[in-house]
């Protein structure tokens, strides 16, 4: 009933870990995705697509939007983000102001990624994340606590990403660090 490419050498899910400004890290989830092989439907994402594998009755196939640190599928990563940046800030934007008819500003998003990036690869990341509700994102191939010092601009959100555990890329953001995120 399962195809996947889960477990295969290289296609390992990867770990997103997401820290919000003021709130610290808020999110640790799995980059997998279940989807419907018949209709093509998301069944799950994450941690939730991890548990349910075992339990899926209807034909599906496990995929991981995120190989080796590079986007593979670029529809099913704009939504995860999407999904994850919604659940790490609290809120659904649209939702919002269709409730109160406040506005909300998009988050800016650093994301640290593998410093090896191609330029495409590099643009499949930015515009997933503006895709996924960002207004400015920055791409990072430095661990997160050494980025957020060289920064620009201030960032709200910030993104890691881990693969194959790769601790060079580890999501490290120190709760002692004297710089302001």
């Amino acid at each position: 009933m399962i195809e996947s490419t889960i477990g295969k050498p290289g296609y390992e899910p990867a770990r997103i870990t997401i820290y919000v400004k003021d709130r610290g890290i808020v999110l640790e989830e799995s980059s997998m995705a279940l989807v419907n092989r018949d209709t093509g439907l998301i069944i799950a994402m994450g941690n939730a697509a991890e548990e349910a594998i075992d339990q899926a009755v209807t034909p599906v196939t496990a995929v991981n939007p995120l190989r080796r640190g590079i986007i593979a599928s670029y529809m099913l990563a704009e939504r995860m983000f999407c999904s994850y940046l919604r659940r790490a800030l609290g809120y659904d934007r649209s939702m919002v102001k269709r409730l109160t008819g406040a506005t909300v500003k998009k988050p800016r998003v650093a994301v640290c990624v593998p410093e090896e990036l191609t330029e495409v690869e590099e643009k499949a990341f930015m515009d997933a994340f503006y895709q996924a509700g960002a207004r400015d994102v920055c791409l990072t191939g430095q661990p997160l606590e050494e980025a957020v010092r060289c920064l620009e601009k201030p960032c709200t959100v910030f993104v890691g990403i881990t693969w194959n555990g790769k601790e060079k890329e580890r999501f490290c953001i120190n709760e002692n660090c004297p710089h302001r995120i």
